[in-house]
């Protein structure tokens, strides 16, 4: 008759001794068996439990070690940094346990008034205070005045604020020039996101245009970070998607206004009035792959812009080398000053035409140089104007009439790329005046507005004026930037050590179909996706094993426990040595995961990539660049740049969260 008995029925009850020596108060044995445990495979949770044993024991080398380990397992996890700050505070690191504090209430670390009694206790320390007379007098001499003290981690009174009321718009528009002025510029289907602090009671927000309502929805009440005193001031946010195509082309007037539940309400605080330019579309077929862009909704259907936006496909771009937003039929090349100048930028434009081979190049040039530039065989046309010094003004100059009679010799080009060579801080301003929906400067980056690409080298040795780098450099390298931005020359670089000894760790040879779903972020939980237990379940009936990357006890509650078990699923929720993961991720038939370090590591090793990307960012700008696929959603609000706090959404983080599994289903397993 067989005794055996199972990997998971042992690692319980090693557990189970481990706890009654912990209750027993026996802390080194305790330690050593819930290391035992973790080496059966437990969970990263029982590091934890092995670090207080440790700490109990007076072995803190080892209980750091421990606690560092749950740290990088868990880098969101509050908890883990509220223990690291007990820790040191017992072992009189005064300065690390305030460091530690703080991550935990950064994190929002559930008890608040704990973590900040803490906090302050230690602030207050006369430890502390000696703790940092001793490293000031440490301090080297030699780099003392080199030392940036803005790089110097924030104290918890320099976190901490106290609020005001105000209404404050985080997006609105992009400042741009049009045909129309230039202003805070909309098109189409658009986000107006801001939040209102206020001490009156709010339950909604109004949006006019030109005083007609063309929005209504409640606001969200969303806590006040890192408030010093408490007060009775509350925090609306409003994330409002907005399709403005119907409204004609120009300047309007916007106004949001919060509405109170009592009381007058008061400008600046409760309402805000702006002035917008609604611009025309851009170009069809221009910049598609932007997240940001949502094509032309149904205004007839009874869904709102919300509904009909969170219904529309996701975004699915396949990874190339070049990220360039549209067509590059014709080039407009700027260089409207003298013969050397044309002369000394020659490398930069024979550049740009062994990288457009087929399009058409045409220089925007001053009589000066028009005549050598028709001898160089790059331009396939040439159109003189006259932008010239004015020696009383200091300046480059163009009359109203001028650059009107430029905008027009400019149009029938129909131009997709507009390129600065002029190194003055005036030039660039003729660049809107080209049409283009792409600009490009070598101009001083202090001096340029609303353009796409700024290259700036500049030197400051001997003064603002010089600069070691040639002048033909600097424009060489604007043209290699474009040949970048159409083709990044990124190779994947396969993995050359052995894989059969790091796999078999983990139940898997090279022979075996399995996807690697990685579910952390760098970043926060709100940025990950949600549903990869489900996603789960639908590639092991596909076929699949899955190697299992989380640290969420919630998510490891929705896997089959038959197929953890069975080795199906290899359930990951420690950090693993380098190599083994380099194996695990270069030998996957493919990677699953959110934005995050391992999606860019697989793509490197030659692994198909499918990412899911939130919309805080672009995503060919941060996507994986060795291949693959990357899915997003379009939403108005794209390019947030929410980072930490996640209060700040308003729209329940939809660019993450409304990808589907089918969605994903399809690229994963599509041939």
């Amino acid at each position: 008759m067989s005794a055996t008995i199972s990997a998971g029925k042992w690692r319980s009850e090693v557990q189970k001794m481990a706890d009654e020596a912990r209750d027993g108060g026996d802390y080194l044995a305790a330690a050593e068996l819930y290391e035992k445990v973790i080496a059966l495979g437990g969970p990263s949770s029982i590091s934890m439990a092995a670090g207080h044993m440790r700490k109990e024991a007076k072995d803190f080398v080892a209980a750091e070690r421990h606690y560092q380990n749950v740290r990088e397992a868990n880098p969101d996890d509050p908890e883990i940094y509220m223990q690291l700050g007990h820790f040191y505070k017992t072992v009189g690191r005064y300065g690390d346990a305030q460091h530690h504090y703080m991550r935990a209430m950064q994190n929002h670390y559930p008890n608040f008034d704990e973590v900040r009694h803490e906090l302050r206790a230690i602030h207050e320390s006369e430890e502390l205070s000696r703790e940092q007379e001793r490293c000031d007098s440490l301090e080297d001499a030699d780099f003392k005045g080199l030392v940036s003290e803005r790089l110097f981690p924030r104290q918890l009174d320099q976190l901490q604020r106290d609020y005001h009321e105000t209404f404050t718009i985080s997006r609105l528009g992009n400042h741009r020039k049009t045909s129309s002025g230039k202003g805070r510029v909309i098109r189409g289907v658009d986000a107006v996101r801001g939040h209102v602090i206020t001490s009156m009671p709010c339950d909604s927000i109004d949006i006019f245009l030109d005083d007609e309502l063309i929005y209504s929805a409640p606001l969200q009440v969303v806590p006040l970070r890192w408030e010093k005193n408490r007060s009775n001031l509350r925090k609306y946010v409003f994330n409002a998607w907005i399709d403005f195509s119907d409204f004609p082309v120009g300047k309007h007037e916007i106004v949001l206004f919060a509405n109170p539940l009592q009381g007058e309400p008061r400008e600046g605080i409760e309402w805000k009035r702006e002035t917008i330019l609604v611009a025309e579309r851009l170009p069809e077929g221009f910049d598609e792959q932007s997240p940001a862009l949502i094509p032309p909704l149904d205004p007839e259907s009874p869904l709102t812009v919300v509904e009909q936006v969170n219904r529309l496909p996701s975004l699915v771009r396949k990874v190339t080398p070049g990220s360039f937003p549209g067509k590059l039929d014709t080039i407009a090349i700027i260089r409207p000053d003298q013969l050397g100048d044309m002369v000394i930028t020659l490398p930069a434009v024979r550049r740009i035409r062994e990288l457009a081979p087929k399009s058409r190049i045409v220089g925007l040039l001053s009589p000066a140089n028009a005549d050598l530039a028709a001898t160089l065989g790059v331009f396939d046309d040439i159109v003189v104007i006259r932008f010239p010094d004015d020696k009383y003004q200091d300046r480059r100059v163009m009359d109203k009439r001028a650059q009107e009679a430029f905008a027009a010799q400019c149009k029938p080009y129909n131009f997709d790329l507009a390129i600065d060579f002029l190194y003055s801080e005036h030039a660039n301003k003729l660049l809107p005046l080209t049409g283009a929906p792409v600009t490009m400067t070598v101009a001083r980056s202090d001096q340029v507005e609303d353009l796409e690409v700024v290259f700036d080298a500049r030197s400051p040795n001997g003064g603002l004026s010089l600069s070691p780098m040639a002048h033909t450099a600097r424009a060489r390298a604007l043209s290699e930037a474009l040949g970048l931005w159409l083709d990044n020359n990124a190779r994947p670089l396969p993995r050359t050590k052995p894989n059969a000894e790091p796999l078999a760790r983990y139940g898997l040879s090279e022979n075996d179909r399995y996807v690697v779903l990685h579910t952390g972020s760098s970043f926060a939980q709100f940025l990950r996706w949600p549903h990869y237990p489900e996603l789960t379940a639908r590639l092991l009936r596909a076929g699949y094993k899955v190697v299992y990357m989380g640290s969420d006890e919630q998510q490891k509650a929705r896997l089959s426990n038959e197929a953890r078990e069975d080795g199906r699923i290899v359930y990951l929720d420690r950090k693993i040595p380098f190599d083994d993961l380099d194996a695990l991720l270069s030998c996957a038939s493919l990677m699953i995961g959110n934005d995050s370090g391992p999606k860019h590591w697989a793509s490197l090793r030659g692994t198909r990539v499918v990412s899911l990307h939130p919309g805080r960012d672009d995503l060919r700008e941060w996507g994986q660049v060795f291949g693959g696929v990357v899915l997003a959603r379009r939403v108005p609000c794209a390019g947030c740049g929410i980072r930490y706090d996640e209060t700040e959404c308003g729209q329940d983080f939809a660019c993450i969260r409304q990808i589907t599994i089918e969605e994903v289903l399809r690229e994963a397993l599509s041939p």
